[in-house]
C-alpha cells in the first residue's frame, strides 16, 4: 500500500513537470507568433509612413465635418502662452478652457465653434443692413503708370477721377455710419483665444501647394507659430490631404464654406465671396488672438516669432507694409468715412496685403470694418480705393479701416525692394523690412530729418537700404510644392552656355546677399526633403538633377 502511494507520488510528479515544460512550450510560441504578427504590422504600416509627406494621397478615416465647440475652444496647440489661455467671448460658452497638447495624427478641426457662428450670424445681419444703394462703381479708365509710380514722369498725389450721384454717395456715407456705430457694439464680443497667437493664410484648395512651400520655409528657419490655412470651397479628398500632409508641420486646414455658412435657422442667405475676399474674414475666423497674416506666397526668412512681443506692434496692434506705389484713395471716400483725408507726399505708399500683424484685442472694430470694406469691395470700395490704378482690391481697406476710426497703426516707412534688378519679370517678387528695425530707424531719422537731408540726402537715401529684410513676398513666381513637373520643366531648359537657370536669374547672388543665405537653395532642400526622400516619382528625378547641376558646381 505504501509502494503504491510512493508510485503515485512519484508519477504525478512526472506528469506535474511534463505539464510545467508543457506550458513553457505554449507560452514561447505564443511570443514567437506575437512578435511574428507585430513584425507584419510594422512591414505593412512602412508605405504609410513612407508616403506621409506633402504629395501624399493617403487619407484618413472619416470624421465629422464640425467637430464640437469643446474641439475649437480646448484647441491647445494654437495657444503660444506658458498658462492655459483665457478667452475672450460669453463665459457661458468658453469656459474650462485648457491648454492640451495633440499629436499629428489627431483629427483637425474643420469647423466653426458655437462662438463664432452665433457671432458671425450676428455680423452677417450688420453687413446685409448696411448694404449702399446704388450701381457698381467704376474708374473712368486704367490711370497710366506715370502717375501713381513716384519715379515716373508726371506722378500725382492729388488723384481725383471717380465722379458719383450725389444720391449714391448719400446711401454709402448713412450705411457706413450706421455700420460703424454698430459695430462698436459687437467689436467687444468677438471671439477668440485669449493670449493665443499664429499665422493665417488663404489659399485656393487647389493650389495650396504653394501655401505648402511658404510653411516648409516657416519651419526651416525655426519658427514655432502654428499655422491655420484656410482654402476656399474644398471636397472632402482635398481636406483630408490638406489635414494629413500637414499635420506634422503643426498647421490646421479649415474650410472657408463652413464658416461663412449661416446657419439653418438664419433668414439671410450665406454670402458668395470670391477668394480676394477673404483676407480679412480669415483673420476673423482665425482662433488666434494675434496673428500674422501672411499670403500663400509669402513667409520670412528669418525666425518672426519675436515681433509680436516687440515695437511697433506692442504699442499698435496692427502693422501694415507698404506697396511700390503712391496711394490713389479717392476724396470721396474720405467723405464718405467721415474722416480726414491724409497728406500725401511722394515718399507716401499704398499699401500692400500680402504680410499684415493684428491683434484682434485692439483692433476687432477695425478688422469689422475691414470686413465691410471687402463684403462691398467689387461694387464700392475696391475702385474708391484705387480709382483704376493698379492692383486694385483688399490691400488698402485694411489699413484704411484702422485710419478711419482713429486706432493706432504702424504702417511700414521702408519702400519695398524688387528681388531683380529688371523689375516685374517671370522670377521678381518682394522684399519687406523688419517691422522693429523699421520704427528705430524712422525714429532715429526723424530726430535729425532736416540735419540730414540738408548735409547729405544720398546718404539718408543709401541707409534706407540697409533696415534688415524680414519677409519675401513671391508674387510673381508660384513654386508649389504639389506640381512640380512644370516648374522643373520650365528651369531644365539650357541657356546658351549649356548652364541650368536658376530662379532669379543673374540676380541671384543678390538674394543671397538679402536674405544671408542661399534662399533658393534651401527652397529647393525643402522641397526635396519633403517631396522626393523616398519615391521614384520621376519628377523627384528631375529635380536631383536640377539641384545637383545648379547647386553644387565646383
Amino acid at each position: 500500500m505504501i509502494q503504491w502511494w510512493k508510485d503515485a507520488a512519484s508519477n504525478n510528479t512526472t506528469w506535474a513537470s511534463l505539464l510545467q515544460r508543457r506550458n513553457t512550450l505554449r507560452l514561447f510560441a505564443v511570443f514567437i507568433l506575437f512578435a511574428f504578427v507585430l513584425s507584419l504590422w510594422e512591414f505593412s504600416s512602412y508605405p504609410l509612413s513612407l508616403y506621409s509627406h506633402v504629395t501624399t494621397t493617403d487619407v484618413r478615416p472619416e470624421s465629422s465635418q464640425a467637430l464640437s465647440s469643446s474641439t475649437y475652444h480646448n484647441a491647445g496647440p494654437t495657444a503660444v502662452a506658458d498658462k492655459a489661455p483665457e478667452v475672450s467671448g460669453p463665459s457661458s460658452i468658453y469656459q474650462n478652457v485648457t491648454k492640451t497638447s495633440t499629436t499629428p495624427a489627431e483629427s483637425q478641426f474643420t469647423g466653426p465653434a458655437s462662438a463664432m457662428v452665433e457671432f458671425w450670424s450676428q455680423l452677417a445681419k450688420e453687413l446685409y443692413n448696411a448694404e449702399p444703394e446704388g450701381d457698381q462703381i467704376s474708374a473712368p479708365s486704367s490711370l497710366s503708370r506715370d502717375k501713381f509710380d513716384p519715379f515716373g514722369s508726371t506722378p500725382q498725389t492729388d488723384t481725383d477721377v471717380l465722379k458719383l450721384p450725389e444720391e449714391e454717395i448719400d446711401s454709402l456715407k448713412q450705411n457706413h455710419a450706421d455700420y460703424v456705430k454698430r459695430i462698436k457694439q459687437l467689436s467687444p464680443s468677438m471671439p477668440f483665444i485669449q493670449g493665443s497667437r499664429g499665422v493665417v493664410m488663404t489659399s485656393k484648395s487647389e493650389n495650396f501647394g504653394i501655401a505648402v512651400t511658404a510653411i516648409l520655409m516657416l519651419r526651416h528657419i525655426g519658427s514655432k507659430l502654428p499655422v491655420e490655412l484656410f482654402l476656399d470651397s474644398t471636397n472632402d479628398n482635398e481636406q483630408r490631404l490638406c489635414d494629413r500632409s500637414l499635420a506634422n508641420l503643426q498647421v490646421t486646414c479649415l474650410n472657408m464654406d463652413d464658416y461663412l455658412r449661416l446657419p439653418e435657422s438664419s433668414t439671410l442667405k450665406t454670402p458668395k465671396l470670391e477668394k480676394y475676399q477673404f483676407k480679412p474674414f480669415s483673420i476673423l475666423f482665425s482662433s488666434f488672438q494675434e496673428v500674422l497674416f501672411l499670403d500663400a506666397d509669402a513667409f520670412p526668412i528669418r525666425k518672426p516669432d519675436y515681433i509680436f512681443d516687440t515695437e511697433p506692434y506692442l504699442s499698435r496692434g496692427l502693422v501694415t507694409w507698404p506697396d511700390f506705389w503712391l496711394p490713389t484713395i479717392s476724396p470721396i471716400f474720405y467723405d464718405i468715412a467721415g474722416a480726414p483725408m491724409p497728406n500725401v507726399t511722394l515718399k507716401s505708399r499704398a499699401s500692400e496685403s500680402g504680410v499684415m500683424l493684428y491683434n484682434k484685442a485692439k483692433h476687432a472694430d477695425s478688422l469689422l470694418l475691414a470686413v465691410y470694406y471687402n463684403f462691398y469691395g467689387p461694387k464700392f470700395y475696391y475702385q474708391l480705393h484705387s480709382q483704376g490704378a493698379w492692383g486694385s482690391g483688399d490691400k488698402e481697406t485694411f489699413l484704411q479701416s484702422a485710419l478711419v476710426l482713429g486706432n493706432p497703426v504702424w504702417p511700414v516707412k521702408t519702400p519695398p525692394q524688387m528681388i531683380t534688378s529688371e523689375g516685374i519679370n517671370y522670377g521678381s517678387g518682394i522684399w519687406q523690412a523688419d517691422p522693429e528695425q523699421d520704427m528705430m530707424r524712422y525714429l532715429e531719422t526723424e530726430d535729425s530729418e532736416n540735419e540730414a537731408s540738408e548735409e547729405n540726402p544720398t546718404d539718408k537715401r543709401e541707409e534706407g537700404k540697409k533696415t534688415s529684410t524680414m519677409f519675401i513676398h513671391l508674387n510673381r513666381v508660384k513654386i508649389d510644392s504639389r506640381r512640380l513637373s512644370q516648374l522643373v520643366g520650365d528651369l531644365l531648359s539650357e541657356e546658351e552656355d549649356g548652364e541650368l537657370s536658376r530662379l532669379w536669374g543673374p540676380d541671384s547672388d543678390s538674394v543671397v546677399e538679402m536674405a544671408g543665405y542661399d534662399l533658393e537653395k534651401v527652397i529647393w532642400e525643402e522641397i526635396i526633403k519633403a517631396n522626393c526622400e523616398r519615391t521614384l516619382l520621376e519628377e523627384c528625378d528631375r529635380i536631383r538633377e536640377y539641384y545637383t547641376r545648379v547647386f553644387t558646381r565646383i
